[in-house]
């Protein structure tokens, strides 16, 4: 018999070296001859030969499809809002570019509006699976790094605005424009307006408005005045506040498994539902980020204007940021994962082209959540909870260009700092970048803060409006690039408790097999013995 099957297993094994067909041991076709595949059917794809450059191409174009739609759509949106901006007459300029923002305006709603389902879930899931003590020290070891990035970030502005001095000119070179702006406003009040937002009174006032000191002149009887200070209930939402909730319940969760996993499994549909609705609207994204980026240049003035006022202002910008995000960030990058920084940077490149689109770190969090764990590989423990806190913090981008505008206004006004005044200048840019709001522009409101630090005037800010909207995707760009590089660095000084949390989980579902196994025999005996 054994004899029999040994026969049996070698014939089977000689039919398929003699027709390259797969079949199962011990089966044998009743007819060889009815079989109408060809030589060409087997051939493996390297026996069929090399593929062409055009089928290479076509490949990767494929399988990267949307992200070859995001790019082709900036390169068109670029073409296009100068075609305008160069053919459109004046008058008519303001409706052209209403009209060509508007599907753009439909993609930053949609993207806004799943920020806070997808922040909450991804917080919640994400520190509800690890245990309290290496919450602690994946916490810690982002802010650390957040904290220091952004601290480099403000010095590298510093030397360049130094050297490059692009503001030695005249400052009868710079028009200034018409611009409101709240020029009543100190380090000391945004610092306690930080902190009073992460501990909201009420949670569900947090998910659309947050409140703000208002500094208002007051004249007394006698002619002096003073400054009062009030809080202002303003819209938009409370990011702070709503991670520091969603932080604190996912830590209370992890300490009571058990009884928090049939809430753990509601807040992780919501999590899956949400992702599935993100992957919807990024189909929409290239659409919406060609007008976006069309309206936006079909909108500029005039060109040749805002090169020659602030072309060296715009060339330190850039360059420090280009060194940030080239050099800098990617250096930090090797030096702790000692992994390859250019594969890491392209598959970045969904969430770079919807930051430069949207020009909104909070708007691309969606992107740089799916790009962070489908394209890298980074666990859904560390980017569910490093992105959406980076994404409010983490503020390179912003602190180097405000410590350059700062030095920039400082020279145009051709008012010297000391040594002191530039530290203070630095170590204020970044605690406004931590302040500054994920969305479009916000280092504006902080720049305030910046230069009345250092006794500054504020009328320069108006000249900087011209440029700050190109800018400021830059530095969008920048933001979210040192997120996804976070969470790498992150997991990897992390990857210990992670391994750690790994062995327990499967120790615990083996005892938990271990017990069911036991249970039956139980069963099973309890029966037999009846």
């Amino acid at each position: 018999m054994i004899l029999e099957n040994k026969l049996t297993t070698e014939d089977d094994m000689n039919l398929k070296r003699s027709n390259g067909a797969t079949f199962q041991p011990g089966y044998k076709p009743k007819d060889m001859g009815t079989d109408t595949k060809t030589d060409t059917d087997v051939l493996t794809p390297a026996q069929r030969g090399p593929k062409t450059i055009l089928q290479n191409i076509w490949s990767k174009v494929w399988n990267n499809l949307l992200f070859t739609l995001t790019l082709v759509a900036v390169v068109l949106g670029l073409i296009l809002g100068v075609i305008v901006q160069q053919t459109v007459t004046p008058y008519s300029t303001d409706l052209v570019v209403v009209l060509l923002k508007f599907p753009g305006e439909l993609l930053l709603r949609m993207l806004k509006c799943v920020i806070l389902p997808l922040v909450v879930a991804s917080v919640i899931t994400g520190l509800g699976a690890i245990n309290a003590k290496s919450c602690g020290k994946i916490g810690g070891v982002a802010v650390t790094y957040y904290l220091t990035t952004t601290v480099m970030a403000s010095i590298l502005g510093l030397c360049l605005v130094s050297i490059i001095k692009p503001g030695s000119g005249n400052q009868e070179d710079f028009i200034a424009k018409d611009v409101t702006l709240n020029q009543n406003t100190n380090t000391l009040d945004t610092m306690m307006d930080l902190l009073r937002g992460a501990f909201p009174d009420n949670i569900v006032q947090a998910t659309f408005g947050k409140h703000a000191t208002e500094l208002t002149n007051v004249t007394r009887e006698d002619g002096s005045s003073y400054l009062n200070r009030s809080l202002e209930f303003k819209s938009g939402m409370n990011m702070i506040g709503v991670i520091v909730f969603s932080i604190v319940i996912g830590v209370i969760m992890s300490l009571h498994p058990k009884e928090a996993a049939p809430l753990m499994k509601v807040i992780q549909a919501v999590n899956d539902v949400t992702m599935r609705l993100v992957t919807l609207i990024l189909w929409y994204s290239p659409i919406g980020i060609f007008f976006l980026i069309a309206g936006q240049f079909a909108g500029v003035e005039n060109f040749g204007e805002m090169m020659a006022q602030l072309g060296m202002y715009m060339v330190t910008v850039l360059g420090g940021i280009a060194i940030h995000f080239f050099i800098v960030l990617p250096g930090i990058f090797y030096a702790f994962t000692r992994r390859n920084p250019v594969q890491y940077y392209l598959n970045m490149l969904p969430a770079i082209a919807t930051a430069f689109g949207t020009d909104s770190s909070s708007a691309t969090m969606p992107v740089t959540l799916k790009c962070v764990e489908e394209n890298n590989n980074i666990d859904k423990r560390i980017s569910r909870f490093v992105i959406p806190v980076g994404a409010t913090i983490n503020m390179d981008g912003t602190a180097l260009y405000e410590a350059v505008a700062c030095l920039f206004i400082a020279q145009v006004k051709g008012v010297p700092l000391n040594f002191g005044q530039v530290i203070v200048t630095g170590l204020t840019a970044t605690l406004a970048a931590v302040g500054a709001a994920g969305i479009p522009s916000a280092g504006l409101v902080t720049m305030v803060m910046v230069l009345n630090a250092v006794n500054l005037p504020t009328d320069m800010i108006s000249v900087l409006l011209t440029v700050d909207w190109f800018l400021d995707r830059f530095r969008t760009i920048t933001n979210v690039m040192g997120d996804a590089l976070g969470c790498a660095i992150v997991q990897h000084l992390c990857a210990e408790e992670l391994a750690k949390m790994d062995r327990e989980k499967e120790l615990q579902e083996e005892g938990g097999a271990e017990n069911l196994i036991h249970s039956r025999k139980g069963d099973i005996e309890m029966g037999s013995s009846l």
